[in-house]
C-alpha cells in the first residue's frame, strides 16, 4: 500500500513537474516569436486557448506515434479552429521536434525560410503545444490565424 501510494505520488510529480515545464516553454515560444515579429516592425501574435488545444493534440499525437511527424491532418486542424472564429483568412502551421528550449525551437524556425515566413506572416493569433516523448524527446507545434 505504501509502496503504491509512493510510486503514484511520484508519477503524478513527474506528470505535473513536466506540465509546468511545457507552460514555461509555450510561453516561451510566445516571448520570441513575437520578439522576432516587432524586430520587423509587425504587431505581436495573441496566444489563444482553443488554438493551443489544437496546436497540443498534434505535438501529443507526433510524441506518442500516433501520426508521423509532419503536417498530417493540417485540414482537419483549420477546420477545427473554426469553432474559434468566425472567419478564417490564413491558416499556418509550423512542427519541430528535438529543441530542448523554446527559444532553440524559434531559432531553428527562423533559419528556414518556410518557417520563418509562417512567423512573420499577417496573422492575429497563435496557438503552442509541447509534448515529450517516452525518450524525453520534445515535439512543438505552432498554428497562426487570421
Amino acid at each position: 500500500m505504501i509502496r503504491t501510494f509512493f510510486f503514484l505520488s511520484f508519477f503524478l510529480l513527474l506528470f505535473s513537474s513536466f506540465s509546468l515545464r511545457a507552460q514555461s516553454i509555450r510561453e516561451d515560444v510566445l516571448k520570441y516569436t513575437n520578439e522576432l515579429r516587432r524586430s520587423k516592425g509587425l504587431p505581436a501574435l495573441e496566444m489563444k486557448d482553443g488554438l493551443n488545444k489544437l496546436a497540443q493534440e498534434h505535438s501529443s499525437n507526433m510524441a506518442k506515434g500516433k501520426t508521423s511527424f509532419g503536417h498530417d491532418g493540417f485540414m482537419q486542424r483549420q477546420q477545427a479552429a473554426h469553432k474559434f472564429f468566425s472567419t478564417i483568412n490564413a491558416f499556418a502551421e509550423n512542427v519541430a521536434y528535438g529543441a530542448k528550449t523554446g527559444k532553440e525551437v524559434v531559432k531553428g524556425w527562423q533559419r528556414s525560410p518556410g518557417h520563418r515566413r509562417n512567423m512573420l506572416g499577417k496573422y492575429r493569433y497563435i496557438g503552442i503545444g509541447v509534448a515529450r516523448n517516452k525518450k524525453g524527446t520534445l515535439y512543438y507545434t505552432q498554428v497562426f490565424v487570421n
